[in-house]
């Protein structure tokens, strides 16, 4: 049985154990897409029933990173977040939900969630020789090291309140060809390995790269598979990612604005020529950058 699977089966018997309110009449919860993909962003939206103000705020859990529901008073109560789908998900996961009432009380409702499967092409690639085979014990110690220091930008994603009012932008022009798709199953000089979190966009060595949205640098480093890279709080749990650059141009706690220069394309790390590696992750979670492009397409009203 996956480990999600179990997870999730858990959780359920946990919460069928547990003392519940029941759910409240009339709350519709909804989500966009209905059905996301494996790997994906997903906005999960909560409308308290109509003339109900009792309701004061949203909180919840998906795939064990929390939820950052904010208020929209134009929508008539209606609450918003934005959660990650693990690229490993089953078909079904579930949704955490509280409901926090101006009297105190607490409403809790578990909401499956359908998920739809990506369909993982073979991405086949020839890199240099020490990038495929088995590391000696300091490029291991040092890989160790590196990877830690992406689990701090993790955890330290829900810390930051989300900073972005405009729409995400592309990191290089609409020209730029997709080289490498999210989700892809990597096979490096003929072995089989993970798949792909996140999306390979070709340029040439020099080439600009922009910052996809407003944000805070949470990490600038080079790392023995990313190269030169550069990590963003956008707030809100959402952190983007830009890896194999040939130079960075921002340094860690820099405030960066959307579509500014943060660096330039290169060929550094495990690569086979000169590209951005374009990464986004909910907290821990890798998700396909192009959602940024299309469910966060304007500011949540």
């Amino acid at each position: 049985m996956p480990p999600d699977m179990r997870r999730l089966l858990v959780t359920l018997a946990a919460l069928a154990a547990a003392p519940q309110a029941p759910h409240p009449p009339g709350v519709l919860i909804t989500t966009r897409p209905r059905v996301p993909r494996q790997g994906s962003l997903v906005e999960l939206r909560v409308t308290p029933p109509k003339h109900d103000d009792s309701v004061v705020a949203v909180s919840g859990e998906l795939a064990g990173e929390p939820l950052h529901f904010e208020p929209a008073p134009r929508r008539g109560g209606r609450f918003r977040a934005l959660g990650g789908v693990p690229l490993d998900a089953p078909d079904t996961i579930a949704v955490r939900l509280e409901l926090h009432r101006a009297t105190g009380v607490v409403d809790t409702e578990l909401v499956p969630l359908p998920v739809s499967r990506r369909r993982a092409v073979v991405d086949r690639v020839t890199t240099a020789p020490r990038f495929a085979e088995e590391p000696d014990s300091a490029v291991t110690a040092r890989i160790a090291v590196e990877r830690e220091l992406a689990h701090r930008v993790a955890r330290g994603a829900h810390d930051i309140p989300r900073l972005w009012v405009k729409p995400f932008v592309r990191p290089r022009p609409r020209a730029s060809r997709v080289t490498s798709p999210f989700g892809a199953q990597r096979e490096v000089n003929g072995v089989l390995g993970a798949r792909h979190a996140g999306v390979d966009i070709s340029g040439p060595a020099g080439a600009p790269v922009r910052v996809a949205n407003r944000g805070v640098v949470a990490l600038v480093g080079d790392f023995f598979f990313g190269g030169i890279s550069v990590y963003v709080y956008h707030g809100a749990g959402l952190v983007t990612a830009y890896h194999h650059l040939s130079s960075a141009a921002v340094a860690i706690g820099d405030t960066v604005e959307r579509g500014e220069v943060i660096g330039r394309v290169g060929a550094t790390g495990r690569v086979t020529g000169p590209h951005l590696h374009w990464g986004a992750q909910y907290g821990r979670l890798s998700v396909d950058p192009a959602g940024l492009l299309t469910l966060l397409a304007a500011r949540p009203d």
